[in-house]
């Protein structure tokens, strides 16, 4: 049983934390503690289950979320006569990507002779100075610094000549070690926490399969029989909070987009009430079913389709059972290939004749209480993965004088 008072205590006491720094820092540009080099031509199609490893420019977003690469996944059978291979204590960044913020990513490489792909800047650091500790300093408090820096509208680039300029703190060797030490302990909790979390998310997928789809002296029903469609619409602008409703949950939509909604204009949009369940009918197939167990009211765009659990039903059994992984692939086969590879068109008159296994309302609640407490475990373990990470941000923005 984790001590989450505990928790609360140490990790809202971080926010007060200082350091106590030993010896001078300097600030230098990184054209003056690193050589500036360029990757390879490599596309996916180079890549091979035997060869020389390497690392791609879109793996920096997809598989090396942490600052300091130790593990190399990828390998390649490129043809290349003289390709440029990396030293232990390197740093790569992108060359270019759609949005500032997003290219404006560090990874440090902690191994020798890796092919490294196209469009990505390698920063090669003078011997005094270590690559880990320049990778967090400038996913941190530098990150905006070099988002400044990249040049153009739809796709931005990042050259070597931008990043020279750069200024950043460095001290003694010594301390660089210290603060990548304490920074990697972070990264390896956060790491943790968020297996155990994927452990939880199967270890209930598996149970919701097996408990909620007994068909056993159990009455199948169409959905027709338990939810009832509202179309309940705002009238005046702002009427409820906006909310988006996704694969991994409904949420503030300020929140998710880190903006305002799309539209200036909400009149219209659909209301939403605690216990309602919503559904989009494009992307139903890819999971894009919420339960709204968070908000007692809300505002969603006019596409989706809000649907009310009937009062004899357990609203949260059938929450889960219409969530359940073996019912997205009923979902698939009655929704079709839509204007886009993502979006399919959902029959809404099939779905509406779906049939599941309700057993009677007493089952219900005894299950629906179980499967309760198994999410509230599992919304307790990803606070605590929330709180890991928010640690380190404020570590990042705020221990680099």
């Amino acid at each position: 049983m984790v001590n989450y008072d505990f928790l609360s205590v140490y990790f809202y006491s971080v926010p007060n934390l200082r350091f106590s720094y030993k010896g001078d820092w300097s600030k230098r540009k990184l054209n003056e503690i690193c050589q500036f080099f360029k990757g390879n031509g490599l596309s996916k199609s180079d890549l091979s289950n035997e060869g020389f490893p390497c690392i791609l420019y879109g793996e920096l977003y997809t598989t090396y979320k942490n600052e300091v690469i130790s593990d190399i996944i990828s390998k390649t059978n490129t043809t290349l006569s003289n390709p440029f291979l990396s030293r232990n204590n390197d740093l790569i960044i992108p060359g270019s990507g759609e949005d500032p913020i997003d290219i404006a990513v560090a990874r440090a490489i902690c191994q020798n002779d890796i092919i490294l792909g196209g469009d990505l800047n390698i920063l090669r650091p003078k011997s005094n100075v270590s690559a880990a500790f320049l990778s967090y300093q400038l996913n941190g408090v530098r990150r905006y610094d070099i988002a400044k820096k990249a040049q153009g509208k739809s796709i931005v680039h990042l050259h070597n000549s931008d990043l020279k300029e750069v200024l950043v703190s460095i001290p003694t060797y010594n301390e660089q070690l210290h603060i990548v030490k304490l920074l990697t302990k972070v990264d390896e909790m956060i790491e943790t926490q968020s297996k155990i979390i994927e452990l939880k998310q199967s270890l209930i997928k598996d149970i919701e399969d097996r408990i909620l789809w007994k068909t056993t002296n159990t009455q199948t029903k169409p959905i027709r029989e338990f939810l009832t469609e509202i179309n309940n619409k705002s009238i005046i602008q702002n009427q409820y909070p906006l909310l988006s409703s996704t694969k991994k949950g409904l949420f503030l939509q300020t929140d998710y987009f880190n903006k305002e909604a799309a539209s200036s204009n909400n009149i219209g949009y659909k209301i939403v009430h605690k216990g309602d369940i919503i559904i989009s009918p494009q992307n139903l197939w890819m999971g894009n079913i919420t339960y709204n167990d968070k908000f007692d009211n809300g505002l969603v765009s006019p596409s989706y389709r809000i649907y009310k659990v009937k009062e004899e039903y357990n609203a949260f059994y059938i929450s889960r059972i219409l969530m359940s992984y073996r019912a997205l692939s009923l979902y698939k086969n009655i929704s079709e290939q839509g204007a886009s590879i993502v979006r399919r068109n959902l029959n809404v008159d099939a779905f509406n004749e779906l049939c599941f296994p309700i057993p009677n309302i007493k089952k219900q609640d005894e299950v629906g209480l179980f499967l309760s407490k198994l999410h509230q475990e599992l919304k307790c373990e990803t606070w605590i993965l929330m709180q890991l990470k928010s640690q380190k941000n404020y570590l990042l923005n705020n221990m680099f004088i």
